[in-house]
């Protein structure tokens, strides 16, 4: 199946407008192809520092037409659990006031062991896996001017206090970063906001060192009396790769060495179709978190 719609475009030569100062017009006929359609999964398990929870959230949509003027559609009717390396497993009831958002109560994740989501959905069965690694603690949580460690080079110059953090890394191990910030409650990276990336790090040339005066997001220039809140967290090595292509294909800016838009492929197989697999990403994370007002 094909959706075609019609895009009005004015032609005007040049030589018509000097001459006729007049244009004309064309129906142009733009044929798009009507793609599958796809189950997305939005799904991480948290286990936070200091107020562990059994309370996790698994957000299933499916893709939409090009052209369609409502959001993603949910997937709704789906079973959906979580079984860990030990063998128990936690089932995810679907909201009734949220189609699409599957939720448990009774699952608190725990270091080092590894939890895999399957779903069946549309008759079809998927599956992804992700280990659950340990972060880092943040050691100070405090606001200062931007000191550009680990800053890009394009980020806001604004004098003005930055959130800041200090944190050890553990030696020996491959260790891999990411953050999320909030501002009186709002958080910086999501729709219709400036930033359009999360703050990621391995520490490759910090493995076993105090990091010092570390800003996540060092062009977010603060005020006085807002509340902010740093979320510190660890990931695998493929959910780290997969959110490097992530900010990759995001930022992208059609120049010829930017990477090409295309479908991101994550970690959630289609058992039954291996060609079909699911678009988004599970992962796992142990997160720290800060919260404080700006002096």
């Amino acid at each position: 199946m094909s959706s075609v719609f019609k895009m009005r475009t004015r032609v005007t030569a040049l030589g018509a407008a000097l001459l006729l100062t007049m244009g004309c017009e064309r129906v142009v006929d733009i044929t798009v192809p009507t793609m599958a359609t796809r189950l997305v999964v939005v799904g991480r398990l948290e286990l936070v520092r200091g107020a562990p929870s059994g309370r996790q959230v698994i957000t299933l949509s499916t893709t939409a037409p090009y052209f369609a003027p409502e959001g993603p559609p949910p997937a709704r009717g789906a079973e959906v659990r979580v079984t860990d390396s030990r063998g128990v497993t936690t089932l995810f009831r679907e909201q009734a006031t949220t189609p699409g958002v599957y939720v448990t109560d009774s699952l608190v994740p725990v270091l080092n062991r590894r939890y895999t989501l399957r779903v069946r959905w549309n008759n079809e069965t998927y599956q992804g896996s992700d280990s659950l690694l340990s972060v880092a603690p943040i050691d100070s949580f405090y606001f200062r001017e931007r000191t550009g460690l680990f800053a890009p080079p394009d980020v806001a110059q604004e004098a003005g206090p930055r959130a800041t953090i200090d944190f050890r890394d553990p030696p020996g191990v491959d260790n891999y970063y990411v953050w999320d910030q909030f501002v009186d409650g709002q958080q910086l990276v999501a729709a219709d906001t400036a930033f359009r990336f999360r703050p990621m790090e391995r520490d490759a040339f910090f493995n076993g060192a105090l990091v010092r005066g570390y800003q996540p997001y060092s062009g977010v220039v603060l005020r006085t009396g807002q509340t902010v809140r740093l979320r510190h967290m660890s990931l695998s090595e493929q959910g780290y790769r997969f959110y490097l292509t992530l900010n990759n294909v995001t930022l992208g800016d059609g120049s010829p060495f930017s990477t090409p838009p295309a479908s991101l492929r994550g970690n959630v197989a289609n058992l039954t179709r291996p060609g079909e697999p699911a678009l988004g990403y599970f992962l796992t994370a142990e997160v720290d978190e800060r919260t404080a007002r700006v002096p």
